[in-house]
């Protein structure tokens, strides 16, 4: 889809956002980690992962029914198309549906993200929006 992918819809709609890059470089020292790879932003992608698995996030039974939420989650793919790690780059309201949002999230599978023909690791950022 152009601009955006709807994932899920049961409380919960989750959008595909594009997202800039994070470098892997030390903020102290200035020195590239061997271990962290460099994961493209979706728009700089020739081909963007697309989820393989059904993810529906679930609105949190604690919460009263009606309170609306937003969650960004920052999405990093490995290069296989597992996900190596999620982050909540952002949310409203703080607190509430965080944790939702990443555990649904949490044990998704992706197409890997294509660069120049060759599968890369990838960031995705992805909005979750709880509530009618």
């Amino acid at each position: 889809m152009n601009g955006g992918a709807l994932l899920a819809r049961a409380g919960a709609v989750c959008v595909l956002l594009l997202a800039p890059c994070h470098d892997a470089r030390d903020p102290v020292i200035g020195t590239v980690h061997a271990a962290a790879p460099h994961y493209w932003p979706a728009a700089r992608l020739d081909v963007r992962p697309q989820i393989r698995t059904h993810v529906m996030p679930e609105y949190p039974p604690e919460l009263v029914s009606g309170i609306r939420g937003r969650v960004v989650l920052e999405l990093f793919i490995s290069k296989d198309g597992t996900l190596d790690r999620v982050r909540v780059a952002r949310s409203a309201p703080r607190g509430r549906f965080e944790q939702a949002a990443v555990k649904a999230f949490s044990g998704a599978r992706f197409t890997p993200g294509m660069r120049k023909g060759k599968a890369v690791p990838s960031l995705l950022r992805i909005e979750v929006t709880f509530g009618d």
